[in-house]
This record gives structure tokens, C-alpha cells and sequence, in this order.
């Protein structure tokens, strides 16, 4: 795609440098020269925008991220990888941009993302519905599924802890997907709590490093969903609320 754009005196067509030049910002998000930046109210939703960028890529232009200098692939490649939290410090986010894909590759993508949370040590999730009684009809199937996906993360000796719904923590299903997981990892530690403390899903790797997944891993594939990092600040409130968790059980 040409990087070219127009020039607002006469209307000819003069040619961009390779990389966005360099500009100061005077607060209100404009800037001079041709690297202007616009803003749309009502801010606009993730599918007008994509929408704008098919039109302007047929002009010839190059729709980039405001501030950022990110293009609309960019940002949907930094959104898989790291998540929405990574752009927070630079922008408004009008709504999440998240992915809906066959169920394999779907898989692929969350076992990725897990593999790259490398626990070494210690597990913990927090899932309602890891092991749903709707699931019970192919429990072997989801169980293979959920192995998958947490099998690049699994390391020998690790201690994982899996905080559910009791009224969602079936017994065929829980015994298929612990009897999946312990087929890929060595000595694995599995501990299974009930609560109904949580309804969000995450995953805490080390007490260190954390995820929130926007979905239970019963319906990756099915669904849009959006994966995020914690900061270190959530993770630590997180942890204060499983550690109660286990401990009111012991």
C-alpha cells in the first residue's frame, strides 16, 4: 500500500518517509503537517472502524492507531498477543477487539498464550465452569480439549489449583479432564476447590504473573472472547481472595 497522502494545499500527492516523523502534541490531539490525528464522537466501534480502514487502504492511505502509530492489523496483533490492557496506558479503548475462530485454532491460540504465562511452580485457576456438567455428554472430547490447551504450560511437579461452582463440578467430567492432564505432566499436584466467589477466569502463574480469559475454556471457539494481562496489583487481590478461599476449606 502506498504511503502517500494528500497535500491540503493544492491537492497533489506527495510521498510520506518510511517511518511516521516525529511531531509535539498540544493536548488536543493535533499536530502539524500531514500526520494529523482525527477523533470521532461518538467514538467509533470496532467494525465502522474497520469499515474506514478498508476505504482508506483503497485510497492509498495508511489508517494508523492515533498517538501510537500502530496501524488497525497492528493493533489486533498487540491485542492477541498481550491484550487490551496493553494500549490502556495510551488510549480509550470504545470496546474490545477479540477473536471468534474454529475450535483448533482457537486452541492453538489459548495454549500460546498459557505457554507463554510459563508457570514453573504454581497454577492457579479460577474457572466456574472448568468442569460443567454440560459437558458431560462429551467429556472425553473436552477433556482432550482442555489438556491441549494447557499442556504447554504443564511442568513437572507443578501445583495446580482449580477453584469451580460446586453446582458445576461433575464428577465424570472432572475425573476426564484431571485424567488428561495428568497424561501430559509428570507428578502433577491438582487441588479442586468449591466456590462461588468468582466469576471471572484467571490464571495466576508463580503468584507472579496473571491472565483474565473472558470466557471458561468450555466455550473457547465457540464464542468472542478477550484475553488480558493482570497487573501486579490485580494479581495480588486475586490471590488474597483464593488464599481465603482455600483456607476457609482446610
Amino acid at each position: 500500500m502506498s504511503d502517500s497522502f494528500l497535500d491540503g494545499s493544492d491537492g497533489t500527492r506527495s510521498t510520506s518517509a518510511n517511518e511516521p516523523v516525529s511531531f509535539d502534541d498540544d493536548g488536543e490531539f493535533r499536530h502539524l503537517d500531514a500526520w494529523n490525528s482525527f477523533q470521532f464522537d461518538p467514538p467509533l466501534t470496532h467494525t465502522d472502524a474497520l469499515k474506514l480502514v478498508s476505504h482508506a487502504d483503497e485510497l492509498g492511505y495508511r489508517m494508523l492507531f492515533r498517538r501510537a502509530d500502530y496501524s488497525i492489523e497492528q493493533i489486533q496483533e498487540q491485542l492477541v498477543a498481550r491484550g487490551p490492557g496493553s494500549f490502556l496506558n495510551m488510549v480509550w479503548l470504545q470496546e474490545d477487539i477479540s477473536v471468534k475462530e474454529p475450535p483448533k485454532t482457537a486452541e492453538q491460540r489459548m495454549a500460546g498464550r498459557l505457554q507463554a504465562l510459563a508457570p514453573i511452580r504454581e497454577l492457579i485457576i479460577t474457572d466456574p465452569y472448568l468442569y460443567t456438567s454440560s459437558r458431560k455428554r462429551d467429556s472425553q472430547d473436552y477433556a482432550a480439549s482442555v489438556a491441549r490447551m494447557i499442556s504447554p504450560a504443564l511442568t513437572d511437579g507443578l501445583r495446580i489449583t482449580t477453584v469451580v461452582s460446586p453446582s458445576q463440578n461433575d464428577e465424570t467430567v472432572r475425573t476426564a479432564v484431571l485424567e488428561h492432564l495428568h497424561a501430559h505432566g509428570r507428578d502433577l499436584e491438582v487441588n479442586v476447590v468449591e466456590s462461588n466467589d468468582f466469576h471471572d477466569r484467571f490464571w495466576i502463574a508463580d503468584r507472579e504473573r496473571g491472565l483474565i480469559l473472558g470466557t471458561s475454556l468450555n466455550k473457547i471457539g465457540s464464542r468472542i472472547f478477550f484475553v488480558d494481562e493482570l497487573r501486579q496489583s490485580d494479581v495480588a487481590a486475586v490471590l488474597a481472595e483464593v488464599d481465603a478461599i482455600v483456607g476457609s476449606t482446610e
